[in-house]
């Protein structure tokens, strides 16, 4: 899974994006794991998802084809 960027990220985006690839599997793993042990969803695995600054949260827009920060 490649990850995508979206906006005008600042330089040192470009080494978290490179660090959160590197553990990506893991990271669907842990959300699929905890989907279905803590929240009971049996039949759900996570496929993708969304990282933003934590600054931009309220500035995010998503819908059925991805999320882009406004």
């Amino acid at each position: 899974m490649t990850i995508k960027t979206v906006g005008s990220p600042p330089p040192e985006a470009e080494q978290l994006r490179t660090d959160i690839e590197k553990q990506l599997p893991d990271i669907i793993a842990s959300f699929s794991e905890v989907l279905q042990k803590k929240f009971g969803f049996e039949e759900l695995r996570v496929g993708g998802f969304t990282v933003v600054p934590a600054s931009e949260q309220g500035n995010i827009s998503c819908d059925e084809e991805g999320c882009a920060v406004n």
